[in-house]
């Protein structure tokens, strides 16, 4: 693989000992950078970046900017380069702060850091070529933990994102017996998304960045199919307004039509629908082609993965403990419904549960208050 000059802005740091901060040992090849509030962090894991996944990494791209993008924010890239001893962290943390990576004469984890760069410049190159435009930097850490480092990368002052990605290695990756995915999901103190783009990503949805083991398609030819449909099947929950939000932004992105779902058992009130569809309508907002649909149905996932067949794209909250899916304690909704169709999935976990619901409710009621007082 080709070495990418565009590797000197990608930043490299290395796990810290606890009475450190990763920022002091923050090696930066290039100017500071002054960042939004708000903040998309998106792990790029080495299995991503080396083997044969099937993954299509420009449609998950293409999420992350999206959300970056909504919210006046920017995306850092953050990939990881792990290392099996506390002495070769060690070591690496000397070379790091004493000589930089790209010094001669290091051993060959700092070949690695060296290698994994360059593939993260590449994966910056790719995400500035989509539109909408936010800031996009990328960081590398060299860690004992990948699980530890990115929940340290979520515990920042400033609003937080963290966008996973399904099928790269953060399901294999355990940290007291919980995959990386469900101990970012159990403890970041922001809000969460994770996201299953399937194989029907694009026209190249196979690709390996290090073309010399394998005969793929590099990740710069390869191409993601655009979103027209976006399926929102929505609740009383408490992720459920971010799930919309996360609509949105896709949607505006893309141009995208979303459609609103909620499913109802046989006793439940047609009317209590009603309002839960108007409520995810208001969060969308007036610039996104919106059409609600509700459905009778003794499964909500079964419902759920019959109407995503006709959509490109599905956002949903994710399941409350004890709700009416916990049938599916073995494997979480997310992952039920991408067994099921070849839609990209993106589950969106709020960080504040209740609070962003209440704050649309409450900002819905004023409008309404205002609205009848100017009528009248």
């Amino acid at each position: 693989m080709s070495h990418n000059p565009g590797n000197s802005a990608v930043r490299v740091s290395v796990q810290p000992e606890s009475s450190e901060s990763t920022e002091d040992l923050n090696v930066r090849n290039g100017p500071a950078i002054h960042t939004p509030d708000y903040l998309v962090v998106v792990p790029i894991t080495k299995t991503l970046l080396d083997s044969y996944t099937g993954v299509n990494i420009r449609r998950f791209l293409q999420t992350a900017v999206a959300l970056a993008a909504e919210n006046d924010g920017r995306v850092l890239l953050l990939g990881f380069e792990p290392v099996t001893s506390d002495t070769t962290l060690e070591t690496v943390r000397e070379r790091v702060q004493a000589e930089g990576p790209n010094d001669t004469g290091r051993p060959d984890t700092i070949e690695a850091i060296k290698e994994r760069r360059a593939q993260l410049a590449e994966v910056v190159d790719v995400a500035q070529e989509l539109s909408p435009a936010p800031p996009i930097t990328a960081s590398l850490q060299v860690v004992r933990d990948v699980t530890s480092g990115i929940l340290a990368a979520a515990d920042r002052d400033g609003e937080t994102a963290v966008l996973l990605l399904r099928g790269v290695g953060l399901e294999g990756d355990r940290l007291f017996d919980r995959s990386t995915v469900d101990a970012v999901l159990d403890n970041a103190q922001c809000d969460v998304f994770v996201e299953n783009t399937g194989t029907e990503g694009g026209e190249f949805p196979l690709y390996v960045l290090n073309t010399e083991d394998h005969a793929v398609t590099p990740l710069v030819d390869s191409e993601a199919r655009p979103v027209d449909s976006i399926l929102l099947p929505v609740s009383a929950g408490p992720h459920a307004a971010l799930a919309a939000e996360a609509a949105r932004a896709v949607a505006r992105a893309d141009d995208a039509l979303v459609t609103i779902l909620h499913v109802i058992s046989s006793d439940e009130a047609r009317a209590d629908g009603e309002d839960i569809l108007k409520f995810a309508d208001y969060v969308l907002g007036p610039n996104v082609e919106t059409t609600t649909k509700i459905q009778t149905a003794d499964t909500a996932v079964e419902a759920i993965a019959d109407e995503a067949t006709e959509h490109d794209f599905v956002s949903i909250g994710a399941p409350e403990q004890k709700s009416q899916l916990e049938q599916f304690v073995f494997g979480s909704l997310e992952e039920t419904l991408s067994e099921q169709i070849e839609a990209t999935i993106l589950m969106a976990r709020d960080a504040d549960a209740t609070m962003r619901s209440l704050y649309y409710r409450w900002k819905q009621g004023i409008e309404s208050t205002d609205d009848n007082e100017t009528s009248e």
